[in-house]
């Protein structure tokens, strides 16, 4: 399989086989799928870095898989809704690639006093049965909810989140609602929905609107996650030149600048291939060999 990533001669070296890789997946067909227009995000960045050939599969039904607007509810990991909707796919590709994201928005896994968005890129090579995944989670997001009870109330949440560019969702609970307003564009209709709600069910919620068409700084960040992508795309296993071959542990104690004392900062990147296992211990990974003492329980306890 060495050959496939090498031009001319098989006994080239990885260096060789790096420099020509990137042209790999060049015509190449990459089938996204998605509902919710996440091709116009990812497409531009994969088309131009690496040549592949973009198609939008639509027809799965993403949202039998659960919906941000709580009416039905997600049972599967990030990553296995990512998994399945590519298994779904499979119904009207039969040949490529297919990709899958999926987004998880709440408090920070580590700071759990601010808010944070993580998202998921899964791509499946159809014809060798094997998945690559990249994940990544930002601090800039616009993910707001709450209980409105009057038109002011309304007014201000719009305008805190930046409505129309925007959008929002208005659903008579915060949980399995029994109505819900989507893809509204104007106060007018934000407003009147509200009314509704409160007169027919006593209470209303607003939140930000989570599918990638209607929240800009998602769209952002999906961005960035196919240039993620791309770059674990490109980066090929020295020994059998497989794409893929990437961060899979890190191993922490970064020693201080002034005591010595080992820090949790990363001092080394186990770099690991799915297929053939070979592994590389990556020192320093930042050019960094010592951490700044504003990191260390010794000097700043």
């Amino acid at each position: 399989m060495i050959a496939r990533f090498q031009q001319g001669n098989m006994n080239a070296s990885p260096t060789t086989s790096t420099k020509v890789y990137p042209d790999y997946f060049r015509g190449k067909v990459l089938h996204i799928v998605s509902r919710h227009q996440k091709q116009q995000y990812i497409e531009p960045v994969l088309t131009s870095r690496l040549g592949f050939i973009c198609k939008t599969v639509s027809e799965v039904d993403t949202d039998l898989l659960g919906t941000f607007s709580g009416e039905i509810a997600r049972t599967l990991s990030p990553e296995d809704c990512a998994r399945e909707k590519c298994k779904m796919a499979r119904e009207y590709v039969s040949d490529g690639y297919l990709l899958a994201s999926e987004g998880s928005f709440g408090p920070h896994p580590t700071l759990g006093w601010v808010t944070a968005g993580e998202e998921w890129l899964l791509l499946y090579d159809i014809e060798e049965d094997a998945e690559l995944m990249v994940r990544d989670i930002t601090l800039d997001t616009c993910f707001w909810r709450e209980a409105i009870s009057n038109e002011q109330q309304c007014l201000d949440f719009l305008q805190r989140v930046g409505f129309p560019n925007q959008r929002v969702i208005v659903k008579s609970s915060q949980e399995q609602p029994e109505i819900v307003f989507k893809n509204g564009t104007t106060p007018e209709e934000i407003v009147q929905n509200m009314h509704n709600m409160l007169k027919e069910k006593g209470n209303c919620y607003i939140e930000t609107d989570m599918r990638a068409m209607f929240n800009p700084t998602r769209q952002q960040h999906l961005n960035k996650l196919a240039g993620l992508l791309a770059d674990k795309l490109n980066s090929v296993c020295p020994d059998c030149g497989w794409y893929g071959f990437s961060v899979t542990s890190v191993e922490r104690g970064l020693p201080c600048s002034w005591c010595g004392t080992p820090t949790n900062s990363v001092s080394n990147e186990i770099y690991t291939c799915k297929r053939c296992n070979c592994y590389q211990n990556k020192k320093f990974p930042k050019g960094i060999q010592q951490e700044d003492p504003q990191y260390c329980n010794q000097c700043n306890p």
